[in-house]
């Protein structure tokens, strides 16, 4: 059969071929063939181990390319600045509760772990009493008590015309009256305190530290937990003024851009999947797929819920043929094509 022969013959074929395949494609019987080679597919994973199919330095390049290399595209930050700031200003965000994000008896579980740390606990203690500020602090209480003590209480202060009338004022008019000690008694008063600020601090961490208990700590919390876990967010969130919660979406993006280049962030997602190839790659990928409660049916109720709109979709935009079209065409205009025809 000659070329001219051939190629009408070839061309009228490859036609009934892509007809026939769209014939097939509607959504009853292009779901009988998923379900049907689905099935072959679990059968077949069954004998394939995970080595066999990707390795550890693929997936690690995978990552890398994609969470490292590629820049973020600006549309991933900002639709989840804007979709935050969408939710946080709904009706249904405005009259939920605490108590509908966690329930009591999650928060007691959480308070009960967090209370196991009870070194980091006493560390965190002693690092924020060691503070210059918390030193000021407890240095500016002492002076103000013995001077209150020195007008108030003692016999010296009653003597003293005016004073008992100055102390109904407020701490400025109090601090005036202050400076009008006598300057050998200021002195001695400062320097005590300076004496013994470092051991009045360090008492206050041997309080904290018997007075914390587990016991006070969980029943604090707690109770703060049933004051305010059947209020509305919105009420909560009263006081909160020009704060613009998407602004934090946008705080966690910038952080990542800089993390996600850190020596931290690199041998994490390589310890994880080196760690998940060594465990997991001599099993086969059907074990794997039972591990994750994934079986056929699971991904046939996915195909039912998504097939229907998706094929419509694809045959009216003329996708579905195009596919089916250039992929048959290229034998029917092979050679291996016109040979058959010759026989």
């Amino acid at each position: 059969m000659t070329d001219n022969d051939a190629g009408p013959i070839l061309d009228r074929l490859l036609e009934a071929h892509v007809q026939h395949e769209m014939a097939r494609m509607d959504c009853d019987a292009l779901r009988e063939d998923l379900e049907r080679e689905l099935g072959h597919a679990f059968e077949a994973v069954n004998r394939i181990r995970l080595n066999e199919v990707i390795s550890a330095d693929t997936v690690n390049g995978i990552i890398y390319r994609h969470t490292v290399e590629r820049e973020m595209p600006p549309i991933i930050p900002e639709m989840a600045a804007t979709f935050t700031q969408d939710v946080v200003g709904s009706q249904f965000h405005r009259d939920a509760t605490p108590g509908d994000l966690m329930d009591r008896q999650r928060l007691e579980a959480f308070v009960d772990q967090v209370l196991l740390l009870r070194e980091q606990r006493q560390k965190l203690i002693d690092r924020m009493l060691e503070q210059p500020v918390y030193k000021e602090l407890v240095a500016n209480l002492m002076y103000e008590a013995i001077v209150r003590y020195v007008y108030e209480e003692n016999l010296l202060s009653r003597r003293v015309p005016g004073v008992s009338s100055a102390l109904k004022f407020s701490s400025k008019v109090l601090n005036r009256a202050v400076s009008g000690l006598d300057d050998v008694w200021e002195k001695s008063i400062k320097g005590y305190i300076s004496r013994n600020v470092e051991k009045l601090a360090r008492h206050s961490a041997d309080f904290l530290a018997e007075q914390l208990t587990d016991e006070e700590i969980k029943a604090s919390v707690m109770d703060a937990w049933d004051t305010f876990s059947d209020r509305p967010l919105s009420e909560l969130e009263q006081g909160l003024g020009e704060v613009e919660w998407s602004e934090f979406v946008v705080m966690g993006y910038d952080y990542w851009l800089a993390f996600r280049k850190s020596d931290y962030y690199r041998n994490a997602y390589e310890t994880v999947v080196n760690q998940l190839f060594e465990r997991y790659g001599d099993r086969t990928l059907g074990d794997l797929l039972n591990e994750f409660n994934i079986d056929q049916s699971t991904i046939m109720t996915e195909v039912d819920a998504v097939l229907p709109q998706a094929l419509e979709a694809l045959k009216a935009s003329g996708l579905l043929e195009g596919i089916v079209r250039r992929r048959l065409e290229g034998f029917y205009h092979s050679e291996a094509a016109r040979a058959a025809l010759d026989g």
